[in-house]
């Protein structure tokens, strides 16, 4: 319901007075609510602990005189969090996990193919792409340390770049004033660095693995679908130019996904296989929801905070140099295990009073994204590795660490460039 009622707010909510724009997001805490018990106990402290930290900064905004928007305190976060369980619909067409009598391909090709796949699949259904390949894998055989690593840095790279990503909708709430094209294309050369020093590493350290290592037996037939899906997203956007692109992104994933099971399966197959979607699988992403939810909490907070004048950083400027001390501390903390969200969330408030450029703005925090998430071993991807394949998530990140530095060198020249051009 929320994902629903999040499009209809951002299609009809303009043109309606009095329409109540915080009703997704009380719709997203009541999903919280009830699925706050399937939380472990380490995340439910953490997520209370930064929804006191956003309540209690709000209190001390109101008695310095700010105003307080409990409506955007309620739905900060809401439109990004439904384009995320929209596009999680597209698992259901994308790729399948049938094919278990299907011969994996064996080889140094095979290891570019597979990377290939989850990259390409990756960027536009998330997480779901690398559980789907490596699901496949540990069929044969326990994930290695090759494949484990790869799969998480190149996974993590598509952050960087991907409109579908939780990343990007990240930066494209709190930074609305970015341009969407230029920085995908200023993000871009980074994923394929990465990817190219992934595949240069594989075969310069772990040779005698690579030439055996087993991939994914990749259909590319299924490219039409994230070409169908960009090709929605334009056409919705260039015919509602007033809608956000979170809604364009949320609509054009709901709308390909019914029509290709439609056409698939039919309607009554369908509406069993979205019922399923919709009762034993959305419910798994309680984390995100409720990380998202406390942070949009801890982001009004210290908005209310920046208002009310008690905090303040106007000596400095936010240049190429400032972005890479961004990049570096959001990465620093991932480590130590802050999500991402919410150091967006909580830096966001006082970088805008610098009236930085959105754009090199945007490319620090989705680059931080990527490195920090490919860093942490609380990260979504490391915390599923741990789960399902046995890789813990702390020595997952561990490997990973050298590759974030190098990385992280990389994006210094990038955010420098980004600073000239724009």
């Amino acid at each position: 319901m929320m994902v629903l009622m999040t499009i209809i707010n951002d299609v009809f909510g303009e043109s309606v007075p009095g329409w109540p724009h915080w009703l997704a997001g009380l719709l997203g805490w009541a999903a919280a609510a009830l699925l706050v018990k399937n939380l472990s106990v380490v995340q439910r402290y953490q997520a209370a602990a930064i929804a006191v930290v956003g309540l209690g900064l709000m209190l001390l905004a109101d008695r310095r005189g700010a105003s307080i928007d409990v409506a955007a305190a309620i739905g900060n976060n809401a439109s990004l969090i439904s384009m995320i369980a929209a596009v999680g619909f597209l698992r259901l067409i994308t790729l399948s996990t049938d094919s278990d009598d299907e011969r994996l391909p064996v080889g140094p090709q095979a290891y570019l193919k597979t990377l290939l796949g989850v990259s390409v699949f990756g960027s536009v259904i998330n997480l779901s792409a690398p559980i789907i390949f490596a699901d496949r894998l540990a069929i044969e055989s326990k994930l290695d340390r090759l494949t484990s690593q790869s799969f998480t840095r190149i996974f993590s790279g598509c952050s960087a770049w991907s409109p579908f990503f939780g990343g990007m909708a990240v930066v494209l709430t709190y930074v609305p004033a970015m341009r969407l094209s230029f920085v995908m294309m200023a993000c871009l050369p980074f994923a394929v660095i990465g990817f190219i020093v992934v595949a240069a590493e594989a075969r310069l350290r772990y040779n005698n693995d690579l030439q055996k290592f087993r991939g994914y037996p990749v259909q590319y037939s299924n490219l039409w679908v994230p070409l169908a899906l960009a090709l929605i997203v334009i056409v919705l956007s260039r015919l509602a130019p007033q809608w956000s692109i979170l809604t364009c992104i949320s609509s054009a994933a709901l709308m390909l996904t019914l029509v290709v099971l439609l056409v698939r399966i039919g309607l009554a197959a369908t509406a069993e296989t979205l019922r399923n979607q919709v009762i034993f699988v959305l419910p798994g992403t309680v984390n995100e929801l409720i990380l998202f939810l406390v942070a949009g909490l801890l982001a009004s907070g210290l908005a209310s905070v920046v208002a009310s004048g008690l905090v303040s950083i106007a000596s400095f400027e936010f240049h190429a140099t400032e972005a890479v001390v961004l990049l570096g501390i959001m990465i620093l903390a991932a480590i130590i295990g802050v999500h991402p969200v919410v150091t967006v969330s909580g830096a966001t408030p006082l970088i805008m009073t610098l009236e930085p450029n959105a754009n090199l703005l945007a490319v620090a925090y989705l680059l931080a994204w990527s490195l920090g998430t490919c860093a942490s071993p609380l990260s979504g991807t490391h915390l599923v590795f741990q789960g399902r394949y046995g890789v813990p998530g702390w020595k997952g990140a561990s490997w990973n660490w050298p590759f974030v530095l190098l990385m992280f060198l990389v994006a210094i020249p990038i955010l420098h460039i980004v600073d000239a051009l724009v």
